[in-house]
């Protein structure tokens, strides 16, 4: 016989099930290997999470789409300062990407950047953050580009980029 208290146990654990599947649809393949949906990375704890939207952003990225850039606007840059341009890396090194961003206000009204790695989106980097490590590179050369993106995701055209080797 089941009693009133294990039928109301029932039901909140199938809908504790339910919501983590709809979580886990919503998030992609998690964002650890090139051509994963985004990355997003907190300002407060510098830790990479699931790409989760809010629920005002319509934003979504295709890995094979061309991407239409807005002209960069009050003479704002990126740089990645790190890691140099021809920097060889094993495979179990984790590849840290740092920028420096000039006249753009990183977590202000949006305001964030978007990472790629051989032209497929790697993921967005939120809040006031300037690092975004890049874990599960194939050995090869990769091409590194960054690019600001304001809050309507819309990217600015002026990016920069670097190559590196990754070695077994």
């Amino acid at each position: 016989m089941i009693n009133k208290n294990n039928s109301i146990r029932f039901w909140l654990l199938i809908a504790l099930l339910l919501g983590g599947l709809f979580l886990a649809a919503c998030s992609s393949s998690g964002g650890t290997e090139p051509g994963a949906e985004d990355t997003v990375t907190e300002d407060e704890d510098h830790e990479d999470t699931d790409h989760e939207h809010e629920e005002d952003q319509d934003h979504e990225h295709d890995e094979n789409e061309a991407h239409d850039r807005i002209p960069t606007e009050g003479g704002a840059t990126i740089s990645i300062t790190s890691p140099e341009d021809g920097a060889t890396f094993n495979t179990l090194d984790q590849v840290l990407v740092e920028v420096t961003v000039e006249n753009f206000d990183l977590g202000e009204d949006g305001n964030h950047w978007h990472v790629y790695v051989d032209g497929v989106s790697y993921g967005m980097v939120m809040g006031g953050n300037t690092d975004q490590a890049l874990p599960g590179l194939e050995p090869g050369e990769h091409e590194i580009s960054v690019f600001m993106s304001i809050g309507s995701h819309e990217e600015y055209e002026d990016g920069n980029s670097v190559t590196i080797m990754v070695e077994e």
